[in-house]
């Protein structure tokens, strides 16, 4: 889009424990799939529009864990505009783990670089009709 409407985001993230539930500080795939949302939505409010509402996931995949205390990028980027819909590729890197041996702690990590894919999904989200009319 060449009229400077933004086209993708990018949030920066540490993972906390109350992001968890899991022994261990493992962070569940479903938080994952709440920030890969917010990221969707922070791109419409940039774009302008609604934030929309999550209407599917297209796909989604998980590859990889992170825990308390890891640093993530969430990257999302738009594909398709439709009336009242817009389809998102999103995608979870893991920037920096936690020292293994010092899970929790704040002091010790590993960079990966490049950075580590956590998950990937699409998703379509939609903006209600009231929005669209008030315009």
């Amino acid at each position: 889009m060449m009229d400077g409407t933004p086209t993708s985001t990018t949030l920066r993230v540490r993972l906390r424990a109350d992001d968890t539930k899991y022994a261990g500080g493992v962070i569940p795939a479903a938080h994952y799939m709440q920030l890969m949302s917010d990221a969707g939505a922070m791109l419409g409010v940039m774009r302008g529009e609604s934030a929309g509402y999550l209407a599917r996931w297209e796909s989604v995949d998980f590859t990889a864990v992170c825990h308390v205390g890891d640093y993530i990028e969430v990257r999302c980027e738009l594909i398709r505009v439709g009336n009242r819909s817009r389809t998102m590729r999103t995608e979870v890197v893991k920037l920096i783990s936690t020292d293994p041996g010092e899970r929790g702690q704040t002091t010790k990590g590993i960079v990966h670089e490049p950075p580590e894919v956590v998950a990937r999904g699409d998703y379509v989200s939609v903006m209600p009709r009231a929005d669209l009319d008030s315009e």
